[in-house]
């Protein structure tokens, strides 16, 4: 581990594998996930506010109970993708259409 500017502990992980652990109450604030494969993780009870989402595949994840306000969402592909059942790309053309 090692200190960081103000003091607290950070444990810089690099090339590890934590394929199975398991992480309860644990505070992640600021950190960084670069070319980091979670496939099949799962979030429960999550505060994820004001996270950076950059060149990520989120094809085939599910989402339930989700507050998704204030979220911007650009440049991303839609095909399949649902809103409470819905196709976006259908409630898209719509509001086009006006």
């Amino acid at each position: 581990m090692a200190k960081d500017e103000a003091g607290s502990d950070r444990f810089d992980i690099d090339n590890m594998d934590l394929c199975g652990s398991q992480f309860s109450r644990v505070n992640l604030s600021g950190t960084n996930f670069t070319d980091t494969v979670i496939t099949g993780a799962s979030f429960n009870d999550v505060n994820a506010s004001e996270v950076a989402f950059e060149n990520v595949n989120l094809s085939g994840s599910k989402f339930d109970d989700v507050n998704l306000s204030k979220v911007a969402i650009t440049n991303a592909k839609l095909t399949g993708m649902t809103i409470n059942g819905v196709l976006v790309s259908d409630l898209l053309k719509k509001w086009e259409e006006g």
